[in-house]
């Protein structure tokens, strides 16, 4: 791609980081735009911490204002215009990366004639999700005020030139939570680039984190690492524990603040809480679990890959993507009653048979979701949205 052909992605390079959402996506391209000295693709300049970033302010502020915060910036979003940092004119393309930050500079793109691409991270439709997270009592009381968010979704995707999402499969969540999304999709503008992610690392060994949460060295782990709520399926988790739990080798642990949705009171469900080493958990375990109602495209299932672990999986959105590697270590189920079955057939292997199948997943990385060959996809599709050969 030759100079004169500059991408705009527009997100501030300090507010890139290690993590899920936009902040991680655009970590991992970065570092493989760096590793193949892509020069041309361009994030917007710094920009200060915000209320939401301040750890400190977070934790003193009571939760109630915190609710009022959040309702009144939520009621007042569809009213809200932002001035551009930089020159968009200088860009052939820019790239978006929630349907909010493209509406909230719907003025300033009213000349642009380049490009505008849009990726949503959202799990489902991005104002279904500000709903959710608003206290219960708010959301009800407001439901008819905050029906407008919808607009949000509505410029944001009619707007974009292209639309991008990791595979057509992460699209699936967007028909079931949305009514309007087969309106607003049009089948041209879509384009399709698998994510990556830089390799995964424990920092600390199998038998230290066993020794740590008093785990015996041959017990049976079952791992879990993110939200605790419904759309990620935690309540499924803990069903399905309820009854695998009654095999005495059998163990979960489980990594992520607890809320709204609590474990299990059982010596053998471990809640390791948040952390920032979520990879020596799964590392430590024999098989993860992704038990999601919807899905997108988690970046944990990629982690898990490179990690070389076992991954059981319901069979939705993004994870389906999956199906097409035949790996006996990737187990997708259609019915949650299956997962007892997998989990019990593992049992069965040999602890060399899981390594095996496990090294079947890492092969899959390596071939398919490293930031390089992740960085390469996004530049041959950018190449195609600004017309150069």
């Amino acid at each position: 791609m030759s100079a004169s052909n500059r991408i705009l992605i527009h997100f501030a390079e300090n507010e890139i980081a290690p993590k899920g959402g936009p902040a991680g996506y655009l970590c991992n391209l970065k570092q493989g735009l760096q590793n193949n000295v892509i020069n041309n693709i361009e994030f917007l300049p710094n920009v200060g911490v915000s209320y939401e970033q301040n750890s400190t302010l977070k934790k003193i502020i009571p939760s109630r204002i915190k609710d009022f915060r959040r309702l009144r910036n939520m009621l007042s979003l569809p009213d809200k215009n932002a001035l551009p940092v930089v020159d968009y004119s200088n860009y052939d393309a820019i790239h978006f990366h929630s349907t909010e930050e493209l509406y909230l500079y719907r003025r300033a793109l009213d000349s642009y004639e380049g490009k505008v691409v849009l990726t949503s991270h959202s799990p489902c439709a991005y104002h279904k999700e500000l709903i959710d997270r608003l206290n219960p009592i708010d959301s009800k009381r407001h439901s008819k005020a905050l029906e407008r968010l919808e607009i949000i979704d509505e410029y944001a995707f009619k707007r974009a030139d292209y639309v991008i999402f990791p595979c057509e499969e992460a699209e699936e969540p967007y028909f079931h939570t949305w009514k309007q999304y087969q309106d607003v999709r049009d089948r041209g503008k879509l384009r399709y680039v698998p994510t990556g992610i830089a390799p995964a690392y424990a920092l600390n060994s199998r038998r230290a984190i066993r020794e740590q949460y008093g785990i015996p060295e041959n017990a049976f782990v079952v791992c879990y690492a993110g939200r605790h709520n419904h759309i990620k399926g935690y309540d499924i988790l803990e069903s399905v524990a309820d009854t695998l739990l009654n095999d005495e080798n059998i163990w979960f642990l489980v990594a992520g603040r607890e809320g709204p949705l609590y474990g299990l009171n059982h010596k053998r469900w471990i809640e390791a809480g948040w952390t920032d080493d979520p990879h020596s958990l799964i590392a430590a375990s024999d098989a993860f679990i992704l038990p999601n109602r919807e899905t997108y495209f988690d970046l944990v299932m990629l982690e898990v890959l490179s990690l070389g672990k076992i991954v059981i999986a319901s069979n939705t959105g993004g994870n389906s993507y999956f199906k097409q590697f035949n790996s006996p270590g990737i187990l997708l189920y259609d019915d949650c009653a299956a997962i007892a079955e997998i989990v019990n057939q593992l049992i069965g292997m040999t602890h060399e048979e899981r390594d095996s199948l496990g090294a079947m997943n890492q092969d899959i990385y390596r071939k398919e979701f490293t930031v390089d060959t992740f960085a390469l996809r996004y530049q041959n599709v950018m190449k195609e949205i600004c017309g150069v050969k």
